[in-house]
């Protein structure tokens, strides 16, 4: 018997050393005692790969990182701003590893990714909180106007300077002697004082964009700015009007400069997981994944700290995914305050740029944020689409090789030939790489932009979620003119959301669900041809001050059912003349037993506009037709 009890508890001690060899313990690494947790953490990604140890632990606590002792490497990300990178956690080639900060805070000092996470699987990221220090953005809030004067003064309240007559937004760098007696030569080459460029203007009270903040906006270059005591700057540029007192200015710098630091870069890496993550800032977004495959984001929130003063939680999307593929998952999620979308799913169409020969043809990214964009590999299935039309001209067609010019120039090569199916400038689609997506029990909110982008030829699912953003809450698109967004959207099923009071921030254009493909012209839009297919918009509530909910053009298959829209008298109509719902070449659309209820607790009605065809309205609809919401 005793030796029975004897070999159950080596073997018990046994597995307990085995679970616990498996588990990396911060606290071992006198992580608490150090200034600058980089090296420590570095080292211990280090430790975990060479060891094949699975999971890495921090004590609850407060981590700063700085930059210097980070490695760095070359990271080409779609949508943001390629160069060295240097980050703490460079994850990479593993094949299982979970990072558990046990509800500890990262802050993060100057330039850097904290996240870089490429060629892994089965990882998981949770329980951690990522912030820095100081904002990849000036902010401070409007104190006078002058019309005489067309100038407005403001008191920031973060880092600035003021040089030459112009505003620059201060980053962070490295606190040395060195640096502070020659770091003015090289800040603004480098990328750490930009002129203030991309603005917005906030509400105060409601953290929010300012309702109508279009006519506040100000031109993007030739800001004149004089200082007229420390923290408060007199500024002058044009804008339809002066922004009110009060109001909060936003800018993250200079167009195509200032999405250098993303919270997690995510690429080839395929089952990853991220649960219980707070991204309070960024600059740039909160998470771009690439060509990566099963996506899960539970409780990851992008929102602002309890008690911050700060208007803007990230300086582009919360969210973001290119040519992925898998299932993407984003559940439980606060998306608030950013100066994007929350998230954008979709594929990146390359142009034609040379025919080389029947099998062969060189083919360019096209915007300055897609430089170095892997669009696809030998295997991949693509198809040719002409760049006028967006419509197919041929089906699946299979790489042969990819083989890399430069961060510009690919040469594709087809296993069969496509002698007269291809022109200059047509565009080519990855149909390999297009992800399915389940987006529920989400509140997006108070952000600039939209809620939901969508172009993937994958079912997607949009259900339980509150809806809230400046622009449209939902837009499906595709284009070939400058983001080059793919593909067509063939199935997606909007039910039992609320959306409420979008469309506020003034742009024109806008619906609070718009499907939009973009063609150059009208012309070139073929009725014949459906860009989009099988959309399902029911069982939601919408409460809106604007008359626009649905504008749809080139969809094959639109129901539009059981919805209940409420008329609010939060904001006054900027658009009042727009049409209710807005169709443009649809076929198949199907809009029955919606109910729409007046500000005034009255039924009242709607107006369905445009030239489509198939349409069922059936008469004993509570959806009827009227010209403007009253």
């Amino acid at each position: 018997m005793r030796l029975l009890t004897s070999i159950l508890l080596a073997i018990l001690l046994h597995f307990t050393f085995e679970t616990f060899a498996q588990t990396i313990h911060l606290k071992d690494y006198n992580i608490a005692e150090v200034k600058d947790a980089t090296p420590v953490v570095v080292k211990a990604i280090e430790d975990a790969k060479a060891k094949g140890i699975r999971k890495i632990k921090f004590p609850k606590g407060t981590y700063h990182f700085y930059k210097t002792f980070a490695p760095d490497f070359y990271c080409a990300i779609t949508n943001n701003d390629n160069g060295l990178k240097r980050t703490p956690f460079p994850i990479m080639g593993f094949h299982e590893l979970e990072i558990d900060g046990n509800g500890a805070e990262f802050i993060f000092h100057g330039k850097m990714i904290p996240f870089i996470i490429e060629n892994s699987e089965n990882i998981t990221i949770r329980n951690l909180s990522i912030d820095w220090e100081k904002p990849f953005y000036i902010e401070g809030e409007v104190i006078a106007n002058n019309p005489d004067t067309k100038t407005f003064d403001v008191k920031i309240n973060t880092d600035y300077k003021v040089a030459n007559g112009h505003l620059y937004v201060v980053l962070e760098r490295d606190d040395t002697p060195y640096e502070k007696d020659f770091g003015f030569r090289f800040a603004i080459p480098e990328g750490d004082q930009m002129e203030v460029g991309q603005n917005i203007f906030w509400d105060k009270k409601l953290k929010k964009p300012l309702y109508n903040t279009k006519l506040y906006q100000l031109n993007t270059r030739n800001i004149e700015a004089k200082e007229l005591q420390e923290g408060i700057v007199r500024l002058k540029a044009k804008s339809k009007e002066l922004p009110p007192v009060g109001a909060v200015l936003n800018s993250k710098g200079a167009y195509l400069f200032n999405r250098t630091s993303p919270a997690f870069r995510v690429f080839k890496t395929k089952n990853i997981i991220f649960n219980n993550v707070n991204v309070y800032h960024a600059g740039a977004m909160g998470l771009i994944a690439e060509r990566s495959e099963n996506i899960k984001l539970d409780a990851f929130n992008v929102k602002l700290r309890e008690g911050s003063q700060r208007m803007v939680t990230t300086t582009a999307d919360a969210t973001h995914f290119c040519n992925n593929k898998g299932v993407i998952t984003i559940k439980n999620c606060l998306f608030e305050n950013m100066l994007d979308d929350a998230t954008n799913i979709h594929g990146t169409y390359v142009r034609v740029n040379k025919v080389i020969d029947e099998y062969s043809v060189a083919v360019e990214t096209y915007h300055p944020h897609q430089k170095g964009y892997l669009f696809g590999e030998a295997g991949d299935s693509v198809r040719i689409v002409d760049h006028n039309k967006l419509q197919p001209k041929t089906t699946s067609l299979a790489l042969k090789e990819v083989k890399y010019v430069n961060e510009k120039i690919s040469i594709l090569t087809f296993h069969q030939s496509i002698k007269g199916k291809v022109e200059l400038y047509n565009g080519i689609e990855n149909i390999s790489w297009n992800a399915s997506a389940i987006i529920e029990n989400n509140i997006i909110r108070n952000n600039r932009a939209r809620s939901i982008l969508l172009s993937t030829n994958q079912p997607v699912v949009i259900r339980n979620n509150y809806l809230s953003s400046q622009m449209s809450s939902i837009r499906i698109t595709g284009d070939l003119r400058l983001w080059n967004e793919s593909g067509p959207t063939n199935s997606v099923l909007i039910e039992n959301n609320t959306f409420e009071d979008c469309l506020y921030g003034g742009n024109p254009n806008q619906s609070i669900i718009l499907i939009d493909p973009q063609y150059k012209s009208k012309e070139m839009m073929d009725e014949k041809y459906k860009y989009c297919k099988d959309i399902c918009i029911k069982n939601n509530v919408i409460k809106s001050f604007e008359n626009s909910i649905l504008t749809a053009q080139s969809v094959e298959g639109i129901e539009f059912t059981n919805n209940k829209i409420v008329q609010t008298n939060t904001y006054q109509a900027i658009f009042p003349k727009s049409p209710n719902v807005d169709l443009r070449n649809c076929s198949n659309v199907k809009i029955s037993s919606n109910s729409f209820m007046k500000s005034n607790g009255e039924k009242g009605t709607l107006k369905v506009d445009g030239k489509t065809e198939t349409f069922d309205l059936p008469p004993k609809s509570a959806f009827e037709f009227f010209s403007i919401m009253k």
